[in-house]
């Protein structure tokens, strides 16, 4: 299974490095097939494991992050598209494709992901009027807004609660492959499994799916309706637009920004 470790940032920010062994080793030691010095001997291993990734702490005393959030001593969690793993000062994002490139037309693709997730770091800051209020309180107010815009990584999603609505961006940028599909649908399922929800799927990061894919999101509608939840999308890219008619035909509402989506009735 080939996957890739694209440089998030530094002097080779974009550069994409293709991983196609089941164990590949992050550290300082020789040994390890990406070396720094300043990480320690084996810091993380990315292991491939039933078409699955994970990222293993090798127990070195220093902390490898996924998403910011620090994978325990020798513990180990799986990854997805768009998952960031940072180990000292170096950082990567993990990204799955099915499409074999030219070195050139993957360099283009690795920095389009970077984009993506840049973009998602300066779409949702928050606007929040401090005229009448102090400092202290201002200051609260905004770090207490980007935490609930911010929301939580939960699996293969980002899940946020937005003036009631259940905002939920999935992490991937393409969903092609049967198993990431079947995996996409779990998650969401897994962490949505609650009564009477407003269900609002922002597809921005998707740029391309298959018809089992639409598919997929059809029948997590309908899964939806049994616990009594309702379901509309926003953010779907032009070029994908004609995929999703059927979902308006269903009364689905699918809406141009998150914004307007939120602050309707549906």
């Amino acid at each position: 299974m080939k996957f890739f470790l694209i440089v998030a940032k530094g002097r080779k920010r974009g550069l994409p490095i293709p991983v196609e062994v089941d164990l590949f080793l992050i550290g300082s030691d020789p040994m390890c097939q990406l070396r720094k010095r300043t990480l320690g001997p084996k810091q993380c291993a990315f292991v491939t494991r039933a078409k699955k990734v994970f990222v293993r702490d090798m127990n070195s005393g220093l902390e490898t992050l996924v998403n910011g959030s620090a994978i325990p001593t020798g513990g180990e969690w799986p990854v997805y598209s768009g998952d960031v793993v940072t180990a000292g000062s170096l950082e990567f994002m993990v990204q799955f494709t099915d499409h074999e490139r030219s070195q050139k037309d993957t360099e283009e693709w690795a920095n389009k992901c970077l984009d993506v997730r840049k973009e998602e770091e300066t779409d949702d800051e928050p606007r929040i009027d401090t005229r009448h209020i102090s400092a202290v309180a201002a200051a609260a107010s905004i770090l207490n807004r980007l935490n609930d815009l911010k929301g939580s990584v939960k699996d293969r999603l980002r899940i946020a609660v937005d003036r009631g609505v259940t905002v939920v961006r999935l992490s991937d940028v393409m969903l092609l492959d049967e198993s990431e599909i079947a995996a996409t649908k779990k998650a969401l399922c897994d962490n949505l499994n609650r009564t009477n929800l407003r269900v609002l799927l922002d597809l921005k990061n998707i740029r391309k799916l298959s018809s089992n894919a639409v598919s997929m999101l059809g029948e997590f509608h309908r899964w939806l309706q049994q616990w009594g939840s309702r379901l509309a999308l926003c953010r779907i890219r032009p070029e994908l637009e004609s995929a999703f008619s059927m979902f308006q035909i269903d009364g689905i509402p699918v809406f141009k920004d998150k914004t307007t989506a939120i602050e309707s009735k549906w």
